[in-house]
């Protein structure tokens, strides 16, 4: 059973999503594991991790560059010692849900003050562990803002834009229309979940 990651700029209602289809997999009885960001192998959840929550994310500065590659690799450490400790296992059983992953630093990186090069980042993400599939809740910056207002309309634009691409250059990508009411949104992507469950196909 996999991991799958749920992306999407402010407003797209990833929390409501994750909500809903954590409680149908329990309905029918699967194991759901849920997660934000990075696994916690390493420390507490501390100010970098709540730059995600955060009313205004985009607020602090960037960290300088040689911070900011140690802490890439402070997060790629993460990533494998929370798969080899618990995920991969975990995502064998059940469902292993996350909001927002290791590839939002290549769309956001204002949001977790990376001020490293781009280039180390795009190197990085991919030699951490991958999703099964991920989800981006994709609509309109008007339909973003009028639900959110914590970034602008201009910044919206822009991440949309940006997860767009990344969505084209990605096969495990799966892209939402997340204006239409919540309950057709969770519908198509139980579905495709169930779909890959059904197929039983191996994305490791």
């Amino acid at each position: 059973m996999p991991f799958i990651a749920f992306l999407g700029c402010d407003g797209s209602g990833k929390s409501a999503v994750l909500d809903r289809v954590t409680e149908r997999a329990r309905d029918v009885r699967l194991e759901v594991v849920r997660g934000h960001w990075r696994p916690r192998a390493i420390g507490n959840s501390n100010a970098e991790d709540a730059a995600g929550h955060a009313d205004t994310p985009h607020d602090q500065e960037p960290r300088g560059t040689l911070s900011s590659v140690i802490k890439l690799g402070w997060l790629w450490a993460n990533w494998w010692m929370g798969w080899w400790k618990h995920l991969g296992s975990q995502s064998k059983h059940g469902l292993v849900l996350f909001d927002r992953y290791h590839a939002d630093i290549l769309v956001d990186p204002r949001r977790y003050r990376y001020g490293g090069p781009p280039v180390l980042a795009r190197i990085a993400s991919p030699l951490m562990p991958q999703p099964a599939l991920v989800f981006f809740l994709d609509a309109s910056p008007a339909v973003l803002l009028s639900r959110k207002q914590e970034v602008s309309l201009e910044a919206l634009a822009k991440s949309r834009a940006t997860y767009l691409e990344l969505a084209a250059s990605h096969p495990r990508f799966r892209i939402i229309d997340a204006s239409r009411p919540l309950d057709q949104v969770v519908e198509e992507v139980f579905g495709k979940i169930e779909e890959i469950m059904t197929l039983g196909e191996d994305f490791e």
